[in-house]
């Protein structure tokens, strides 16, 4: 008999772990719905996007960065879905000039031999609101990636994408969140 009741409390247990359990994932669920990674959206009167190409200024002198940028960031715009993305005339605008590509010496190997490299990217962005004619924001954005001086070449570039599209997200988010 002794041994049906500590079944009986092995049994109570678990379904008080399951009951705790099932409770914690529908909170989570409830509570998942209700936030936004945002922290704000566009607001009513914006429907539409423009996005210019991106300029140049860093003196880099690679055109592949600026033409990656202008890429990177339409295709986040679009994928966002916040906004419909148009050629000219959107009821907001977003202008974006890059003015820093840096190459960096990160870590020196004996002999004082370099051996990892640090690019920085930077990019000054305007959000433009057409429609009551008012710059909403104008902030630099920063980034930066590391890449090994063995692959010089394609780490540089591999690297320089890295760091532009977490501006380009960075961009994203505050155009949909900086209400």
């Amino acid at each position: 008999m002794m041994k049906n009741v500590s079944y009986n409390l092995h049994e109570s247990h678990t379904v008080e772990h399951l009951l705790l359990f099932v409770a914690l994932v529908v909170l989570a669920v409830v509570v998942t719905g209700c936030y936004s990674f945002r922290g704000g959206s566009v607001p009513e009167h914006i429907h539409t996007m423009s996005v210019a190409s991106v300029i140049d200024r860093s003196g880099f002198g690679d055109p592949a960065f600026r033409e990656f940028c202008t890429e990177t960031l339409v295709r986040r715009f679009r994928s966002d879905n916040s906004v419909q993305l148009v050629e000219d005339n959107g009821d907001a605008r977003l202008s974006s000039v890059l003015t820093r590509v840096q190459d960096q010496i990160v870590t020196v190997q004996s002999g004082d031999l370099e051996n990892q490299r640090r690019i920085v990217v930077a990019v000054e962005a305007e959000y433009f609101d057409a429609v009551k004619n008012k710059v909403v924001w104008k902030k630099t954005f920063e980034n930066f990636d590391v890449y090994n001086v063995a692959d010089a070449t394609e780490g540089r570039r591999l690297a320089a994408e890295r760091a532009l599209r977490r501006i380009a997200d960075d961009i994203l988010l505050a155009s949909v969140s900086d209400w």
